[in-house]
């Protein structure tokens, strides 16, 4: 009777063992399907840094802290992005797409908008992508 109850025991503890380890095999398994699908996601985005250059009348660039800031949409789904707080002019990591930059006009002074392609195919050999604005005065 001893050694049937050792058996049983015995036999409930290994059977319990095992399920946990399927448990944690099948768990492992999504684990791994998960992160390949969010690997697969960030590595499809692409990103890029537009600088925003300001063109007088006469055709001479100006610095983009002329003007107190700028701002961008994205035409395709409406999202809107400032220019970087620390650099005026600046957008950092702005997805593939078409945008609309502005600047925020001053006093006195301000810019046209301009339409602009966001696409490896127009940014330049120093790794930025030009958005030209034409400044005016009055």
């Amino acid at each position: 009777m001893k050694n049937l109850r050792n058996i049983l025991a015995t036999l409930t503890i290994m059977l319990l063992i095992s399920c946990d380890k399927d448990d944690a095999i099948q768990n492992e398994s999504n684990l791994g399907d998960l992160k390949k699908t969010t690997t697969t996601a960030k590595t499809s985005q692409v990103y890029f840094d537009v600088y925003i250059k300001l063109v007088t009348q006469s055709g001479q660039e100006i610095p983009a802290s002329t003007l107190p800031g700028y701002g961008a949409t994205n035409l395709d789904t409406g999202d809107f992005y400032f220019d970087s707080p620390y650099e005026p002019g600046l957008f950092e990591s702005l997805p593939v797409g078409t945008y609309r930059f502005i600047a925020r006009d001053g006093y006195w002074d301000g810019a046209s908008s301009a339409i602009v392609e966001v696409t490896p195919e127009n940014e330049e050999p120093e790794g930025w992508i030009y958005a030209t604005l034409r400044y005016w005065s009055e």
